[in-house]
């Protein structure tokens, strides 16, 4: 199976809670073992559970692709030497990194794929240009339907994306050429526009909220790919 719905204590917000790439993916501590399965059984890859700055938003916090994931400047020394223990003992071949800015909601500021990142124009060009040297991918700065929470506003994997629905045909075309996979405005958890937030997805395939609907699902699964 490569769509399943699944929810966190009740939350139908999955990218809150973790960040999926197609080598791992990093998740809030303290989850059943059962959804935790579900996860690795659509997804396909191991599953880190971890904290950041004693906080379980992991997916507000970072973002990344198979090359490296990036956190906040302010993660705890031994948290992230032992998400760094876990991925040696997985044998992930990712990096973590810390990075440095006034900005500690990554997560929602960076959307990225293995080819390509799109950040927030709130970040400077310098700072872009060190997160996409860090991801070993081009970077370019912007917004997604006026909105600078681009990691929110769209999921992106190897093999399609999707953006929020007030996203233009420009823009469409703009990210499709960038990311180089084809991307589709649409919804999920019964019209949230924040599609990033409400799924965990890579190239394998996809857990979304559980109110997400069938017609949701049909549109998720055509726009990363997965059909």
């Amino acid at each position: 199976m490569h769509i399943e719905r699944l929810d966190f204590e009740n939350s139908p917000y999955l990218g809150v809670f973790g960040v999926a790439t197609d080598r791992v993916v990093l998740i809030r501590e303290g989850l059943q073992e059962k959804k935790l399965d579900v996860i690795r059984e659509v997804l396909k890859v191991p599953v880190i559970e971890a904290s950041i700055m004693k906080s379980r938003i992991i997916g507000i916090l970072a973002a990344g692709n198979s090359n490296a994931i990036i956190v906040p400047w302010y993660i705890w020394d031994t948290e992230l030497e032992e998400i760094k223990g876990k991925f040696k003992e997985y044998g992930i071949d990712t990096e973590i990194v810390p990075f440095e800015t006034k900005y500690t909601a990554l997560g929602n500021l960076v959307l990225a794929n293995d080819k390509a990142a799109l950040v927030s124009t709130k970040f400077s060009r310098e700072e872009a240009k060190k997160i996409g040297d860090i991801l070993g991918v081009e970077v370019e700065r912007g917004v997604i339907a006026g909105l600078h929470a681009v990691g929110s506003a769209g999921v992106v994997t190897n093999k399609g994306g999707l953006v929020h629905p007030e996203a233009s045909d420009e823009e469409l075309k703009w990210l499709s050429e960038l990311f180089k996979v084809d991307v589709y405005v649409g919804t999920a958890n019964m019209g949230v526009p924040y599609v990033g937030s409400c799924m965990l997805a890579n190239s394998n395939g996809v857990v979304v909220g559980h109110l997400t609907t069938g017609p949701e699902i049909v549109k998720i699964e055509e726009a990363l790919g997965l059909i």
